[in-house]
């Protein structure tokens, strides 16, 4: 069973055979460090649990190499081996990390309280998104107001291109960033009406300024309809959005004015 103290000796265990090798051994305990957290990044990504050697083929690392940082993510708790299939999957130890940062983030406090009462006048659900390595990050929201509070979304990464969070956020920062964002990734097709193509892209973070907020219908998935607000700071960058998702584009376009003063709302707070 993974403890605090077993986490703590198994990796001062490792730095400190590390530190009797002498000074030499630093560059490659932190490329032993890279790749375990490559190790354990490329796993929650994966769809389902992988093999290790599946994980192997992902990372682009040898085998070898790969079980052994597995073995050692699994002994402090930040993977969890399946003793059946061998397949792994994110760890228990990952969970306190992860609330410290929701816990401290001051976006997530501050606008919270907000979506709640935004999700129960609207009667839809409410998500907030930030900017992390070149795609929306969801790092809170809250439910219809007939259904429970659920957190399956939060950490959940999407596509800039192709989400009501994303465009939002890209329609108010400098327009040369937007476009180095947009140039940086593939703007796939996940859905029919997803947009492609950077010069339709740009035409359309036009139109999202002109009115305030970001639209999307059948972008994302088949199904979604989405409305997007930035939330900015005091210089009027994008630190974030929220976003409204319906059954109906019609009925979220004609309650934006009140996704529009949330979104003020808590811009001020920032």
């Amino acid at each position: 069973m993974w403890t605090k103290e077993g986490s703590v000796s198994a990796v001062t265990g490792k730095i400190q055979g590390d530190r009797s090798q002498g000074e030499d051994a630093t560059p490659s305990a932190v490329k032993t460090l890279g790749k375990a957290l490559t190790v354990l990044e490329a796993v929650a990504q994966c769809e389902h649990p992988p093999t290790v050697g599946e994980l192997a083929a992902v990372v682009g690392l040898a085998r070898p190499t790969v079980h052994r940082l597995v073995q050692t993510l699994v002994g402090t708790g930040f993977l969890q081996q399946n003793a059946n299939d061998a397949r792994v999957s994110i760890g228990f130890a990952v969970l306190p990390l992860a609330s410290s940062l929701l816990d401290n983030n001051r976006l997530r406090l501050e606008a919270l309280p907000h979506l709640q009462a935004l999700a129960q006048k609207m009667n839809e659900r409410v998500n907030l998104g930030i900017l992390h390595r070149g795609q929306v990050l969801i790092i809170g929201g809250t439910e219809k107001p007939n259904l429970p509070t659920i957190y399956s979304r939060f950490g959940r990464s999407v596509p800039l291109h192709c989400c009501a969070l994303g465009k939002a956020m890209l329609a108010f920062m400098p327009p040369d960033q937007a476009r180095a964002l947009l140039e940086a990734r593939p703007m796939v097709a996940r859905a029919p009406n997803t947009i492609t193509t950077i010069p339709a892209m740009e035409k359309e973070l036009a139109a999202i300024r002109e009115r305030g907020y970001s639209t999307e219908q059948g972008e994302n998935s088949p199904t979604s309809n989405c409305i997007g607000v930035p939330l900015l700071d005091r210089n009027d960058f994008p630190v974030g959005a929220l976003s409204v998702s319906g059954r109906s584009m019609e009925a979220l376009k004609k309650d934006a004015g009140e996704a529009l003063a949330t979104a003020e709302l808590i811009s001020h707070l920032l």
